[in-house]
């Protein structure tokens, strides 16, 4: 009986040794990947938005914003927004950030 109590723990130790161990090693890449996960999904879920000028669609983080009568408008460069505000003399850009 005593032998079977001692044996009990003695797998119980090693039981937990090896989760320890595991979770030591196994943890960090775990994070990692989530982490690169996480980036990819965010990522995938940017909002692309079309330019008015040629009509191209820009991420929303890398679109050039201007403020032309009170709304923001993106535009996918500088060059198109100039273009874009070129066009109707009667727009005015109050702002371009």
């Amino acid at each position: 009986m005593f032998n079977l109590i001692r044996f009990a723990i003695i797998c119980g130790i090693f039981y937990c040794v090896y989760r320890l161990v595991k979770w030591l090693v196994f943890a960090p890449r775990i994070e990692a990947h989530d982490q690169r996960e996480r980036r990819a999904s965010e990522i995938r879920s940017e909002d692309l938005i079309e330019d008015p000028f040629c009509h191209t669609y820009v991420p929303l983080s890398q679109a050039h914003k201007a403020i032309i009568d009170g709304q923001a408008v993106y535009f996918c460069s500088q060059q198109c927004c100039d273009k874009y505000l070129a066009s109707d003399p009667k727009m005015k850009a109050r702002e371009a950030l």
